[in-house]
């Protein structure tokens, strides 16, 4: 889940190299460092910590060809020593990576039975010498290397008095294109100017990125033709606009978010393509990770009760390796805000390989989930740099409502879910008390039932990410298989219901709670009995299906509120980073 940044231009760079890992921290904060090329010699600076570790150091260095990095650790502690760039024994190359090699051990016990002594704990180093000691020039030398590796990566290659950049890509995100007066890699197109050209590179492409030019090459070192976008991506949407934390910011644009979509997709057009796939499926197969996992959930519910079909929501990671996935007449649905989850990319790339349709739900369109669905629905986000998800969760569950209620008439009415625009503003405060139970609680639990059973999956889920809260979500009838021996006195409960249906037998199991000492928080509808609940959060009247995308919003205003009252930033959890592109 590390963040790239290459550059080679005229000027000097070094500055904007800094500027761009900053766009990238979202990716990985443990350390960060900067390789530039001074005269023939490569010159590197790097630190433990956030990127602004390195901030004084690329302010005064004079770099017009350099390479870096912002890490999330995988193989190695966060430390300065294994922090990257990375570079070989004899200083030969540099190089700075996103991703896993999974037969690292085995290349690196050949390569100490050369004579290489290893200094770090990293994968990467081994990567670096293997580099180092193939023939040819630098391209066919990160090529012969990179046919060697088994894993995903993406590599970006400096070379001891070379002004270029050499860029590999498996399995990692990468993009090359023009800015800053020069060339550029990153991982992510919001590092790029806007107005600047770029394009992706795809799965065994390679790319020589100079001063004066990108070349693209085949995984046979064979020259490619490529069309260049032009970034349309609005700052706006990467600054804070008054906000402390992203998060914060994030979910207060729930309600934007919401009508946004409403208006993308008020017309069936936007959607007919989409509506196709399902013509002749009698299977659904929804595949995502984390909180769009959650949201998958929530589709599989709407298109069993909307259209009767067969639905079921899987977990990415689990879906590859499970047995009779495999069946005739299915659609896979991947779903995942970056669009370039390693998991779910994988699991969809197996769903082809057996004749699946596939549709993604996803909030960027230039991503390689995109590129490897057969038709892809925006869920009109806009950049969420938030680790923990917030509006993307609730734009994810909408596009979902809206897809099935088109699937099931075309001329529905719109009414239900302009409406919850309005609504989801009169959620977004929640009672400082509430705040305080949490914050000073050893565990947190979430019930509910139906729908609001995964509402209560993903409450659970943004205490765990920020505040660092052991918190669990249930279905609200499995209390007592189990999870009552976990009550005691003063052990927060919150207790999700919006199904006027549901209701009763939700608040029976609320009662049990009670009983043993427990402190019920209660989410329901206005008009709903409040029984047992020590505190109540009420979220306006609406559709039983819509409800869940109101309940929500205070959820997620809880989890950031505690975590910012216990002193943790919400927007950098620990251990953590928004885009997940390893297995």
């Amino acid at each position: 889940m590390c963040g790239i940044v290459g550059i080679a231009s005229k000027n000097n760079i070094s500055k904007n190299c800094y500027v761009a890992l900053e766009k990238l921290e979202y990716r990985g904060y443990d350390s960060a460092g900067i390789a530039g090329l001074n005269g023939n010699k490569i010159q590197i600076f790097k630190k433990q910590g956030r990127v602004q570790c390195i901030k004084e150091f690329c302010d005064n260095a004079n770099f017009k060809t350099a390479i870096a990095h912002t890490r999330w650790a995988t193989h190695g502690k966060p430390c300065e020593e294994n922090a990257h760039p990375i570079v070989s024994s004899t200083g030969e190359c540099v190089i700075v990576h996103n991703g896993i090699i999974e037969n690292y051990l085995e290349i690196k016990q050949n390569l100490e039975k050369c004579g290489v002594v290893f200094k770090t704990q990293t994968d990467t180093e081994v990567v670096c010498n293997l580099i180092e000691k193939e023939t040819g020039n630098a391209l066919e030398k990160v090529k012969k290397a990179c046919d060697k590796l088994i894993g995903s990566f993406a590599l970006a290659v400096l070379f001891k008095g070379k002004n270029e950049i050499v860029i590999a890509r498996k399995s990692s995100p990468i993009y090359v294109g023009s800015c800053f007066g020069g060339n550029m890699v990153a991982s992510d197109i919001l590092c790029f100017e806007k107005n600047a050209k770029y394009c992706a590179l795809e799965d065994g492409e390679f790319a020589v990125v100079s001063r004066s030019k990108i070349q693209i090459y085949s995984s046979t070192l064979k020259k490619v033709k490529k069309s260049f976008k032009t970034i349309e991506t609005s700052g706006e949407e990467i600054e804070l606009c008054g906000f402390e934390f992203f998060m914060e910011k994030e979910i207060n644009e729930t309600p934007a978010v919401l009508k946004r979509i409403i208006t993308e997709y008020q017309d069936k057009e936007k959607m007919q393509s989409a509506i196709k796939l399902f013509e002749g499926v009698k299977n659904v197969e929804i595949i995502a990770c984390g909180t769009a996992y959650h949201a998958g959930r929530y589709g599989a519910k709407i298109l069993q009760e909307t259209l009767g079909l067969s639905a079921s929501a899987h977990i990415a990671s689990e879906f590859r390796y499970d047995k009779n996935n495999i069946k005739e007449n299915t659609l896979a649905i991947l779903v995942s805000q970056s669009g370039e989850t390693a998991d779910t990319l994988r699991a969809g790339e197996l769903c082809k390989q057996n004749g699946y349709k596939v549709l993604a739900i996803i909030n960027s369109m230039e991503s390689s989930m995109s590129r490897l669905a057969d038709v892809s629905l925006n869920i009109f986000a806009g950049k969420e740099i938030g680790v923990a998800s917030t509006k993307a969760y609730s734009a994810m569950c909408l596009v979902f409502y809206i897809l099935a209620r088109y699937l099931k008439n075309s001329n529905f009415d719109t009414f239900e879910i302009e409406k919850l625009a309005d609504q989801s503003k009169e959620v977004l405060k929640v009672d400082s008390k509430i705040v305080d139970l949490v914050k000073n609680a050893s565990r947190v639990f979430f019930i509910g039932r139906q729908f609001d059973s995964i509402s209560s999956l993903e409450g659970a889920l943004k205490v765990k990410e920020i505040s660092y809260k052991s918190a669990e979500g249930y279905p609200a009838g499995e209390l007592k298989h189990g999870t009552l021996a976990l009550i005691n006195g003063g052990t927060p409960v919150f207790v999700i219901s919006t199904d006027k249906n549901m209701h009763d037998k939700t608040m029976a199991a609320a009662e049990e709670v009670r009983s043993r000492g427990g402190i019920i928080i209660l989410i329901s509808q206005k008009s709903f009995d409040k029984g047992c609940a020590d505190f109540v959060i009420n979220i306006p009247e609406s559709e039983r299906e819509l409800a869940p995308l109101l309940s929500i919003i205070p959820l997620q205003t809880i989890a950031f509120e505690t975590a910012k009252a216990i002193g943790n930033n919400p927007d950098k959890p620990r251990n953590l980073a928004k885009s997940v592109t390893v297995e």
